[in-house]
């Protein structure tokens, strides 16, 4: 088995990237080539590195058959895209349709469900994985605290990176109480599960 030796990354601020619609199945579809491969080799030398806009970039000019130079990037930087996440997008989003989420939430809104990217697997376990979790603070906040300790999941001070707005942002807000709050993350969990190899975290039910 072999295990991509990656760093214990600093802390982050973890904002969203503004202007980039998470929610969309191609968010950079409106970027040119150069300013893509150019983006992704500033996404991956930060501490932590955005690995999720850097691996929504490179999906993007895949998919236009140009990703050989941001492929590059990725190597000088001793890291590799996130294998999953396109179809764990698709996934969360063709469960969590706007009627869904319209019909679905009950009772006063206000808390986050929220996923966390973190390494420490082996490749043959796809290198990667998520934590689900659920707050009443904002998503930024809560993988801050993670990362320091602070009422950490197990593994995420030494091996998160970042959250994966693209996984859970458009499901936000969901029932401040604490039993529908853990619904909505037991179902965010059960919705990744099939598609991202080890997936970590509560589940209610």
């Amino acid at each position: 088995m072999t295990l991509l030796q990656l760093p214990r990354f600093a802390v982050g601020t973890y904002a969203k990237f503004p202007g980039i619609n998470y929610a969309h199945e191609r968010p950079f579809r409106h970027w040119k080539d150069l300013q893509l491969t150019a983006a992704i080799g500033g996404w991956l030398s930060t501490n932590p590195p955005s690995l999720e806009l850097a691996t929504l970039a490179f999906e993007e000019l895949r998919l236009r058959g140009e990703d050989l130079n941001a492929g590059m990037k990725f190597a000088a930087a001793g890291l590799e895209p996130v294998p999953w996440l396109l179809q764990a997008g698709q996934q969360v989003r063709n469960i969590f349709t706007p009627d869904v989420l319209g019909e679905q939430k009950s009772g006063r809104l206000g808390a986050n469900v929220y996923v966390v990217l973190r390494h420490g697997y082996t490749s043959e376990n796809g290198t990667y994985g998520a934590y689900v979790g659920s707050t009443g603070k904002s998503p930024g906040q809560r993988c801050a605290e993670h990362r320091k300790g602070i009422r950490s999941a197990r593994g995420l001070p030494h091996y998160g990176i970042e959250p994966l707005w693209s996984l859970f942002d458009f499901i936000n807000p969901v029932p401040r109480a604490r039993k529908g709050r853990e619904e909505w993350e037991t179902r965010l969990h059960e919705a990744l599960a099939p598609v991202i190899p080890r997936v970590t975290g509560d589940v209610a039910f």
